[in-house]
C-alpha cells in the first residue's frame, strides 16, 4: 500500500467519522464494490475518457459517451474552496426525480443545511483523493428520506488538468444493499414524481 493509498483510505474514515457524527445518513465505500452491475460500465467509462491520464476532463464526458446513462448522471462544479461550494452544471431526468431540478443552482440555494453539508464534503473528497468513489445511504433531499441511493462520484478536470468537476452516477430505491454481501434491492428502477 502506497502513502497515497494510506492517505485515501485515512481520508474516507474521516469523512465516514464525520457522517456517523452529523447523522448523514451516508457511508463511504472507497473498494467500489458495487450492487448494482450497471455501476462497472460507468466506470470504464470514465476510464476509457481519461485515456491513461489520473481522470478524464470534463469536455470529454459528451452526451455521446455517456448514451444510455445521461438520465442518472449529474455533474457538479467546485466553485469555491474555501469555504466549498458546488454548483449544479449537469442534472440527468432521473436524478431530478429524486433530488429536484437543480441544474445551475448552487447547492446551497434551496438545500437544508444537513444535505449541503453532506454533498459538499462527499464532492470535496473525490476532488482531494482524485478517486472515484462510491457511497451508499439515504436520500436526505426533496422529502424522499423513504429511498437509499448508491452513487459512484468520480473525478474529472477542467481543461488545465485541474480536479474541479465531480459526476455522480446513482441508483435510488426503496432498499438497497448498502455493503458487499447485503440484500439488494427489489425494486431497482424505482424512481417517484414528486
Amino acid at each position: 500500500m502506497t502513502a497515497t493509498d494510506t492517505a485515501c483510505l485515512d481520508a474516507v474514515a474521516a469523512f465516514n467519522a464525520l457522517s456517523a457524527r452529523e447523522n448523514w445518513e451516508q457511508q463511504c465505500d472507497p473498494t467500489l464494490t458495487f450492487a448494482h452491475s450497471d455501476f462497472p460500465v460507468m466506470l470504464d467509462i470514465w476510464k476509457k475518457q481519461a485515456d491513461g491520464k489520473p481522470m478524464p476532463m470534463r469536455r470529454s464526458m459528451t452526451p455521446r459517451a455517456l448514451k444510455g446513462f445521461l438520465p442518472r448522471v449529474a455533474i457538479n462544479e467546485r466553485v469555491s474552496i474555501h469555504p466549498p461550494r458546488f454548483k449544479w452544471r449537469l442534472m440527468g431526468t432521473q436524478v431530478a426525480q429524486v433530488l429536484g431540478e437543480r441544474t445551475g443552482k448552487y447547492m446551497d440555494e434551496d438545500a437544508p443545511p444537513r444535505q449541503v453539508a453532506r454533498w459538499n464534503a462527499s464532492l470535496d473528497l473525490v476532488l482531494r483523493t482524485a478517486r472515484p468513489m462510491r457511497f451508499c445511504g439515504r436520500v436526505l433531499a426533496n422529502n424522499k428520506t423513504f429511498l437509499a441511493s448508491e452513487l459512484l462520484f468520480m473525478p474529472l478536470s477542467d481543461d488545465t488538468g485541474a480536479p474541479c468537476f465531480v459526476m455522480g452516477f446513482g441508483h435510488y430505491a426503496l432498499e438497497i444493499g448498502d455493503a458487499p454481501g447485503r440484500e439488494r434491492s427489489r425494486r431497482p428502477d424505482l424512481f417517484l414524481q414528486n
